[in-house]
């Protein structure tokens, strides 16, 4: 939904259950533009979103989110100060095919957001 719009992947390593995805703003986005203009910030409901599209990549699998918990916005994500972030991933498979992701979106050693996501693979029909 917002890769390759709202932002792009700069760099992925996997290993394990975890991962690195350094992402790269697109400042030019027409959300940005609404939110808010002149002082552009990434909305949270965004940051959410790219979690969930990330693991799905990251997972190699088609996933919606059933629950997001724990969730805290610790500092905001600009796109003209902080253009580049990093989404470090844990992910654990709580049952077939129901998983628990914990992210932290960093601006390299200043935690930006933490959450959990609870994701449910979708079945294709």
């Amino acid at each position: 939904m917002f890769i390759n719009n709202l932002y792009r992947i700069v760099d992925k390593v996997v290993y394990g259950e975890q991962a690195r995805v350094t992402i790269l703003l697109n400042r030019d986005s027409v959300i940005y533009k609404a939110h808010f203009p002149g002082n552009p910030i990434t909305p949270g409901a965004c940051i959410v979103e790219m979690g969930r599209e990330i693991a799905s990549l990251i997972l190699e699998k088609d996933l919606v989110l059933e629950k997001a918990d724990n969730i805290k916005f610790l500092a905001g994500i600009h796109p003209g100060n902080t253009p580049r972030v990093v989404f470090k991933l844990q992910v654990q498979e709580q049952e077939k095919g129901k998983w628990r992701v914990r992210a932290e979106v960093m601006d390299g050693d200043n935690i930006m957001t933490k959450m959990t996501l609870c994701l449910k693979e979708t079945l294709s029909v």
